[in-house]
């Protein structure tokens, strides 16, 4: 039986793919740095804010350690000052998510991105809709590695065989298929393509957010 939703955050509930390339360029401007497309901004996100200053760099032909230092710490305090920008939730994600709830089921967020950012861009456009809300931290390993999902769940008293993980890249499909989710449900309206996610194992994949949840009353059911 399914009793748990763990979710991505960019790219799966809110579009941040915009205010990503936003203060990437923003920061690239003022070093001369030529800047990103937002199609870019999709492939370089989803590992944390470190890899993605460094696959962006790298595009631009640049791995100086100086450089990447300085991009990466003006890119953070860009973001955490602005952590809104343009970014806005997907059509149809907090009807979908409603609809869980209506189940019965406990839902999850956990992102790759900081934790206060992650707090407080949740609190701002899902407010009171989660039961929990986790985001990276010095003392757990980003996803994919299944520790940080597997603690949570532990806590709540939920087995990982009762949880289903839902996102928009590989890297959520394989931190679903790496904690032992029941299901993994991959998404087409974030970052990466369907070749991705089926590449990586995607039990599911939904081209719509109500989709989501008509699989998930299949499930439960």
């Amino acid at each position: 039986m399914i009793k748990c939703c763990i979710f991505d955050l960019d790219g799966t509930v809110l579009d941040t793919v915009g205010t990503i390339a936003h203060f990437v360029n923003l920061v690239f401007s003022k070093h001369n740095i030529p800047s990103i497309t937002a199609k870019e901004a999709g492939y370089f996100a989803g590992d944390g804010a470190r890899v993605l200053i460094k696959r962006s760099l790298a595009s631009r032909g640049i791995e100086d350690e100086e450089i990447y230092n300085a991009v990466y710490s003006e890119y953070m305090y860009a973001y955490d000052n602005d952590p809104i920008g343009i970014t806005k939730p997907f059509d149809g994600i907090e009807e979908m998510l409603s609809a869980l709830k209506g189940m019965g089921i406990k839902l999850v967020l956990l992102s790759n991105k900081p934790d206060f950012v992650t707090q407080n861009v949740v609190e701002h456009f899902f407010p009171g809709i989660f039961d929990g809300v986790f985001g990276a931290k010095d003392s757990v390993k980003l996803k994919p590695c299944a520790d940080y999902a597997l603690s949570i769940l532990d806590k709540m008293g939920i087995k990982p065989c009762e949880s289903v993980f839902i996102g928009d890249t590989s890297v959520d499909i394989k931190t679903g298929i790496n904690m032992g989710a029941c299901r993994t449900v991959g998404v087409l309206w974030g970052f990466r393509d369907r070749a991705e996610l089926a590449e990586a194992g995607a039990d599911v994949i939904v081209g719509a957010p109500c989709e989501i949840a008509e699989e998930i009353k299949k499930w439960v059911d």
